[in-house]
């Protein structure tokens, strides 16, 4: 006699595992807080390089101008 269980085997689910879920949810989650921090980082990086170029640029404009003013009065005195 055939038997069932021989020619349609039961394909029983793996176990429901609540915690090694849990962990691959939490491990996805803080792999990509950790990408958005690292991107956050860099924004801030570029941020301050942009900020100390237009410091440097302010103080030599500002540099120029005071040259500028007191080579005139240097002048007036031997006018």
């Amino acid at each position: 006699m055939i038997q069932l269980h021989k020619w349609y085997p039961f394909v029983h689910p793996t176990p429901y595992d609540v915690k090694s879920i849990a962990f691959e949810k939490r491990l996805e989650r803080l792999q990509f807080e950790y990408e958005q921090a690292i991107k956050a980082e860099k924004v801030r990086q570029a941020v301050e390089e942009y900020d100390l170029e237009l410091y440097n640029k302010r103080a030599y404009q500002t540099t120029i101008e005071l040259e500028i003013f007191s080579n005139k009065r240097h002048f007036d005195k031997y006018v």
